[in-house]
């Protein structure tokens, strides 16, 4: 599969995202790019006891490993890193890396930016969600009482390395949850994505692969364009203003994925609602959620989901602002005031 490597505008600074074949390959990779800098590497319990790229390179004493889950996406997490940090003695010439999902990818990344005022920080995904979405473009963070992801930083990674074979020791349930953001990167800008994705007889590992540099490359396109998300970049926020408030209201027992998925289909409907887009829009968004087993219909009310959107950190002058879809490819931005 070929690279891609992101430019960020106005920036001197890129860095590449780079398909390996194998976790041998990959496991090269991360050495020549780590070269003979002092390191971290951080990754989750789960990830390093079912994945065998740990049985090819222990890190040594290099490695932290923390436990899994959404929960643990806090302050007292990302002080762990730091700790680690100064107990092995990184300096601002180190790397830090994460071999995670998105959760620790982000905190690391956080860690990583605010580490003696920034380091570098490598990326390397193991789970589909995070290859198609939090490794890629600098968004970092964690999350507090009053919300997900409202504190963080931009800073972008040095490299991005993905490999295919982390997605064979994945649940079919994470699947899901990266397929969900696959979507919404078709709704938002890719009427062809969006096809491919729905014509697949089914979703695995073999299908959806062929797919995931493409899905990438949308998302490339944007954050090169809009790093800060002063503009377009927001449009990627398509289902999450309406997804982390489920996420919020469920305590996290809905995943990520699955409530982008619900966020897309409420917001289909709201536009609806609204006269920007159609019934029939609204049914294609639905359908092809259900056609792969994901749920999309919600048990929380809508004031509850309202109230629980006060808090996020995408609004403007005091409102919410959602991305609305007009049509397969298409999106809006579309500011609340009267429905709250």
């Amino acid at each position: 599969m070929k690279n891609l490597t992101i430019e960020i505008s106005g920036q001197p600074s890129h860095y590449d995202i780079v398909f390996e074949e194998t976790l041998v390959s990959l496991d090269k990779s991360l050495k020549a790019q780590i070269k003979r800098r002092n390191y971290l590497v951080v990754t989750d319990r789960n990830i390093y006891e079912k994945s065998p790229f740990f049985r090819l390179n222990d890190f040594k004493n290099h490695l932290l490993v923390l436990p899994p889950g959404e929960s643990e996406k806090k302050w007292e997490t990302v002080v762990k890193i730091l700790d680690k940090a100064f107990e092995l003695d990184l300096d601002r010439q180190s790397v830090f890396v994460a071999i995670s999902g998105g959760v620790y990818g982000d905190m690391v990344g956080f860690a990583s930016a605010v580490f003696m005022r920034g380091v570098p920080f490598i990326q390397v995904p193991t789970s589909l969600l995070a290859m198609v979405d939090s490794s890629v473009g600098g968004k970092t963070g964690f999350d507090c009482a009053q919300g997900k992801n409202l504190i963080g930083a931009f800073h972008q990674p040095e490299k991005v390395l993905c490999a295919a074979d982390f997605l064979k020791t994945l649940p079919h349930e994470e699947l899901k949850n990266g397929f969900c953001e696959m979507v919404k990167h078709g709704i938002v800008a890719d009427e062809i994505h969006f096809k491919s994705l729905e014509s697949m007889p089914s979703l695995t590992v073999k299908t959806i692969m062929p797919l995931i540099r493409d899905s990438i490359a949308i998302k490339q396109k944007i954050v090169e364009q809009d790093e800060k998300e002063a503009g377009i970049r927001g449009y990627l926020n398509l289902g999450h203003t309406f997804g982390h408030a489920i996420e919020q209201l469920s305590d996290f027992k809905i995943p990520h994925g699955q409530a982008v998925a619900m966020g897309c289909v409420m917001a289909a409907e709201f536009a609806y609602k609204k006269e920007i887009s159609s019934a029939e829009l609204v049914a294609v968004i639905r359908a092809i959620f259900e056609k792969f087993e994901i749920g999309v219909d919600c048990e929380f009310s809508q004031t509850a989901i309202f109230k629980a959107m006060r808090h996020d950190k995408k609004k403007k002058d005091g409102h919410i602002r959602l991305i609305l879809p007009e049509a397969i490819g298409r999106v809006r931005y579309y500011e609340m005031a009267d429905e709250l």
